[in-house]
């Protein structure tokens, strides 16, 4: 797309190794703090205004080598929750009250939700809990911001080969889509003409399709 891009992550070593590969500028960011985002803020006024924001970061409940007992609600720990929640929640929350002041006219958001924000995930309820809120900030945001004419919309993937998927979901017969054809559907959801959509990405072969809220027709 030939534009400047920040990257922000909280694990620098990666996170510049990223950067580094594709070009980017790098800076260090926990999604859950308020301070990271105002230094990201503050970052952004000797770069510019941004114009296509992609939001990512997300985690389970509990770490990919922990058995699959440890994901359910009934073996939930505060600490777990809070962070799961700072992250795929408050993350969002924050980084959309720091960048939207600065968007102009005609700028483009990308949430990363997740399947289980528009169907059930009985691996980790809570999880679910969280992708399904994102799913609806960004349903129901679309309309005031559709007034700046910014639009926000939500890809909802299946499984992707990173970090967070639990190793005990890892067999032979798993199915995982690679970080970078989901990048790819990312850049394509930052010029359509919707906005307040549920993108639904299945499978490497099939383009994201929108999952509608009840009662849209548009």
């Amino acid at each position: 797309m030939g534009q400047r891009v920040l990257a922000l992550d909280v694990a620098d070593k990666d996170g510049q190794a990223v950067a580094q590969s594709c070009g980017a500028i790098y800076e260090h960011c926990d999604v859950g703090s308020v301070s990271d985002w105002q230094k990201v803020v503050e970052r952004l006024s000797e770069l510019g205004a941004p114009t296509n924001i992609h939001l990512n970061a997300g985690i389970q409940i509990a770490p990919p080598e922990a058995p699959l007992t440890e994901y359910q609600f009934d073996a939930m720990s505060i600490d777990r929750y809070r962070r799961m929640m700072s992250v795929n929640v408050d993350g969002v929350v924050f980084g959309l009250q720091a960048l939207l002041p600065l968007l102009p006219s005609g700028s483009a958001i990308v949430v990363t939700a997740s399947l289980a924000g528009i169907t059930p995930y009985s691996v980790d309820p809570l999880y679910a809990m969280s992708k399904h809120a994102v799913v609806g900030l960004v349903r129901s945001l679309a309309p005031t911001l559709a007034e700046r004419n910014i639009k926000i919309n939500a890809i909802c993937p299946g499984g992707i080969d990173t970090g967070i998927i639990p190793e005990a979901q890892r067999s032979r017969d798993a199915i995982f889509m690679t970080p970078e054809n989901v990048a790819a559907e990312v850049i394509r959801l930052m010029s359509v003409e919707e906005t307040g959509k549920t993108w639904a990405k299945v499978s490497e072969s099939k383009p994201a399709f929108i999952v509608r809220a009840a009662g849209d027709k548009s």
